[in-house]
């Protein structure tokens, strides 16, 4: 069955609302198997399983994240996406801070899903979340 093309705003909303649902499966439909993102020029996240690991580490540590779209630049397939993060911490959790992230992905995509991102943001909070995310995955 063939995918409608959609434009990169397009599936960045969609994996948005996806990822605010808190619906891995609609997240993971939303990425290529072999996406790559980088994170402040750092190598993190190189496969949708990745993605996928790394998400639900995310709605772990802050079972009420959500994330807003300030602004998409770009209609295309590469976009460039201002973003809040936002989670309150889970008390079961010690030692994490609340969640309140802004930051700019630059978004990769071919038509179907996203294939590149290129995250900028300074957070300790979402460095603790993407650090617990490396360790389960070792821990597998």
């Amino acid at each position: 069955m063939d995918v409608e093309f959609r434009s990169g705003a397009q599936i960045y909303r969609a994996y948005n609302e996806a990822e605010n649902r808190h619906d891995l499966a609609g997240t993971t439909a939303l990425v290529a198997d072999n996406l790559s993102v980088t994170i402040n020029g750092v190598a993190s996240v190189s496969s949708g399983s990745d993605d996928e690991r790394a998400m639900d580490v995310l709605y772990t540590c802050y079972p009420d994240y959500q994330r807003r779209i300030d602004k998409i630049i770009g209609e295309q397939n590469e976009i460039a996406v201002m973003w809040t993060m936002l989670g309150s911490a889970n008390p079961n959790i010690p030692g994490l801070e609340p969640l309140e992230v802004s930051g700019v992905s630059i978004v990769e995509s071919d038509g179907r899903v996203m294939t590149k991102a290129y995250l900028f943001v300074n957070s300790l909070a979402l460095d603790e979340v993407l650090r617990r995310a490396v360790e389960s995955t070792e821990r597998k």
